[in-house]
């Protein structure tokens, strides 16, 4: 088991032994910054220098540093059954764009001024611990020319390996083989990815597909998707709870879902003239719909898979595995404003800003392991997340900072990571109280900011 979120390991990757040191010195300063800034990260001139000259050299190169990523996480799934879950975000830079060069690797993102890159991830789940593994892809890119020629006709007819819609199945296709080790892989991905061509080319017997759908398609009985789930029955329904979101307009509620199921055949849309994929495709498709509420964002998905759905309790299945996307929108939330601040970094060229967001990536890790272990008494095993000399740090602070009282204690298993998660909790300003919420991934970064910082402190008091 590789530790995630721990000095990535660039032996055999790197032939420089200088820059395979350099490499490991930045991931641990990024563990301990609480910004992207170099300045930041770095604590004298000497080392920013260094830091520098890293991003700057030509032998690291982005795809150097995903490699490095994924094949980490490839040695942490063998007989496990995974989710892959993908998602897209872009980086807004237009603040900073005068202060950066031309022609390096940052270009057009959200409108025709806009500039900055963008990124597609593929986060790997233990599919029954929910536990965080790594990352099975990652893609890099900038636009060169505006994203709105989407809806020309020209573009329509391009092959799916000349759009940026691609990047679906390439991850889809990267993280098959990245995670052969593992038993099963299930991909969850948003409606970006409902392309007829992904179901044809991705899934097989151990690899299956959850999709929101997008698309109200042509089915063989002469139906339309939509229409024909509207005439099923309900198969029954399903609660749970939704957090308030003030960015989203997401009101706090239990939201309680209708579930519908059917099994459907898919008939391959017309304007795709490829030849080398069928022309039907059998799938199953789950509704779940939020009813008895006006909230403005109600739930109304509509899911494809290949996952063989024939009760009430496969359609949950299918539903709970794609909630949880919404680890991946908190990893992206981390890397911006309120975490790692990729958008605020001053590096003058974009090749470099992508590497540092490489290396960053493997630092949100660890800030989302803690935070997906937080008050679960099942969570993974301390030792694949925390180092023996780090777990020894976390036992002296929870006796000599965090006094214990009846009311508030850590009462989890020492040997589990809920219990480590505690103390980062409370390090990162949580007060441990039960009418308080769970802390969120930026109270678990700023409580491991400051566990490195005293982890360091320790480490030099037992030194010669």
């Amino acid at each position: 088991m590789e530790l995630l979120g721990h000095t990535p390991n660039f032996k055999n990757l790197l032939s420089d032994k200088r820059l395979e040191k350099r490499a490991a010195l930045i991931s641990q300063s990024l563990l301990m910054s609480k910004t992207s800034s170099v300045k930041g990260a770095t604590i004298d001139e000497a080392e920013q220098k260094g830091f520098y000259r890293f991003l700057d050299n030509e032998k690291v190169t982005e795809e150097l540093l995903i490699r490095e990523l994924t094949l980490r996480c490839g040695a942490n799934v063998s007989d496990r059954d995974v989710l892959v879950i993908e998602d897209s975000s872009s980086f807004g830079l237009s603040k900073q764009s005068k202060h950066k060069k031309k022609n390096s690797g940052l270009g057009l993102v959200g409108n025709k001024t806009g500039t900055g890159f963008l990124t597609h991830c593929s986060l790997v789940l233990d599919a029954h611990h929910e536990t965080m593994l790594g990352f099975s892809d990652v893609q890099l890119w900038h636009r060169t020319e505006d994203k709105s020629n989407n809806t020309t006709k020209v573009y329509k007819q391009q092959n799916i390996e000349e759009k940026e819609s691609y990047k679906w199945i390439k991850a889809s296709g990267a993280s098959k083989e990245v995670l052969r080790a593992a038993r099963s892989l299930t991909i969850i991905q948003d409606r970006e990815g409902d392309i007829y061509e992904q179901f044809c080319l991705v899934a097989n017997q151990k690899t299956n597909l959850i999709i929101r759908n997008r698309d109200n398609r042509k089915l063989t009985e002469g139906k339309k998707l939509h229409e024909a789930l509207s005439q099923m029955p309900s198969g029954g329904t399903y609660q749970f709870a939704i957090t308030a979101d003030i960015r989203k307009e997401r009101i706090k509620r239990i939201a309680t879902l209708e579930v519908r199921y059917k099994k459907v055949t898919i008939v391959k849309p017309a304007k795709l003239k490829r030849t080398d994929i069928p022309n039907i495709l059998e799938l199953y498709v789950v509704e779940a719909k939020e009813i008895n509420t006006k909230a403005k964002d109600a739930i109304k998905w509509r899911l494809l898979t290949t996952r063989q759905v024939t009760s009430l309790d496969d359609a949950l299945l299918i539903i709970n595995y794609y909630k949880k996307r919404w680890y991946i929108e908190q990893l992206f939330r981390l890397l911006k404003k309120q975490g790692f601040k990729i958008e605020e970094t001053q590096l003058l060229t974009g090749w470099a800003i992508r590497k540092l967001t490489v290396l960053i990536l493997n630092a949100a890790l660890r800030v989302m392991q803690l935070y997906m272990a937080y008050g679960k008494e099942e969570s993974q095993p301390i030792e694949e997340v925390f180092a023996s000399d780090e777990i020894k740090c976390l036992n002296k602070i929870e006796q000599n900072l965090l006094k214990q009282t009846p009311s508030v204690s850590n009462t989890f298993n020492k040997n589990r990571l809920a219990w480590a998660s505690w103390i980062i909790a409370r390090l990162g300003g949580w007060k441990g109280n039960a009418r308080q919420r769970r802390a969120g991934p930026i109270t678990i970064k700023r409580g491991l900011e400051k566990f490195e910082m005293i982890y360091q402190g320790w480490k030099l008091s037992f030194s010669d």
